[in-house]
């Protein structure tokens, strides 16, 4: 069991570093002359969110869902203060912080973009992925119950992201920008979600590098002929199209096939992967000031920089604050740090 825990910490190591470096890469021209590369460099790690969507419905202990005692009040508060109190404190520390800079700039403060950005999770540009959480955490029980009943609304559950996807083709084709929130709504993930819940009740999902690579080939030709079509940038660089949802199940099918395997993680992914739920919440902090410090002219070694050194310094005040207060575990749940 120390071997499997050790591989998905690894997992998710992995995942919380693709997701330093896709913010790393904010910023970027992606309609310029060169940045085909970085296009592709997007697909190859848009697998990230949704990797960790699976996880958390993989996770979900289904035993004690089924369970005759179980109560869902004390899901919703369990679960309500694990995911809603460390977004709201980090919430509100990047709001102070962006009503420091527009105080001195002299700008006029507007207090409803102000509060609705901290209710949708717009305070800080990951803070979405908390939002999607909440509302799947909301109907997991139903959810597990339906899958373990395996009947006609288990079969059409699985046409949610897909008629989502559909709809987001759409209206970026006829609007010709991604709409509000798009990827704060749950549907956008609900697939990933609905089949880490599905191979916790015993699904098998297979997977193989041939399939790995292939869907990222689509991925990549996807987003080049997206681009070429004059779609939004936000839509075709996403890590919610068709090609680059294909490219994640693929992976994931893989990832469960090297854990059938056996495979053990790496011991210092490992530990990046414990540190992942404080590293999401500080990193755009620490990019913040990383940004503003170094300077380099070879654009290239600006972003490689910029990524190795969020990466570095988020992992090092999450790891040494684990230990400083490791006999304060309620403190450190509260500011999302285990």
């Amino acid at each position: 069991m120390k071997e499997k825990k050790e591989y998905w910490q690894s997992i998710r190591g992995i995942c919380i570093l693709a997701v330093i470096l896709i913010h790393s890469l904010g910023g970027f021209n992606y309609s310029t002359g060169y940045g085909t590369e970085f296009v592709v460099l997007r697909q190859i790690i848009n697998f990230a969110v949704a990797t960790f969507v699976f996880m958390a419905g993989y996770f979900v202990n289904v035993d004690a869902l089924s369970d005759k005692e179980f109560s869902y009040k004390h899901w919703i508060i369990y679960w309500g203060g694990r995911l809603c109190i460390p977004f709201m404190i980090w919430s509100l520390l990047y709001s102070g912080l962006e009503l420091l800079k527009i105080v001195h700039s002299g700008n006029e403060i507007h207090w409803f973009g102000f509060v609705y950005r901290f209710i949708v999770g717009k305070s800080a540009t990951p803070f979405y992925y908390i939002v999607v959480l909440v509302q799947l955490t909301v109907i997991t029980p139903w959810l597990v119950k339906t899958v373990k009943q395996n009947g006609v609304i288990s079969r059409i559950l699985w046409l949610v992201t897909p008629l989502y996807l559909m709809y987001l083709y759409a209206w970026n084709y006829i609007v010709g920008i991604s709409p509000r929130l798009y990827e704060t709504l749950f549907p956008a993930w609900f697939g990933f979600y609905y089949l880490g819940i599905h191979v916790r009740c015993g699904w098998k999902l297979k997977g193989n590098g041939y399939a790995v690579v292939a869907t990222l080939l689509l991925s990549c030709v996807e987003a080049i002929c997206l681009r070429a079509a004059g779609l939004d940038i936000g839509f075709y660089i996403s890590q919610i199209t068709v090609g680059s949802f294909l490219y994640s199940i693929a992976m994931i099918g893989w990832l469960l096939k090297k854990n059938e395997n056996n495979r053990s993680g790496c011991r210092l992914l490992s530990k990046i992967g414990d540190c992942s739920y404080g590293i999401f919440y500080i990193h755009m902090a620490v990019l913040m000031i990383v940004g503003r410090i170094i300077e380099c002219e070879n654009w290239y070694a600006y972003w490689a920089l910029r990524f190795v050194l969020t990466s570095f310094i988020s992992y090092i005040v999450v790891h040494l604050a684990q230990m400083t207060l490791k006999n304060h575990k309620k403190l450190l749940r509260y500011i999302g740090f285990v």
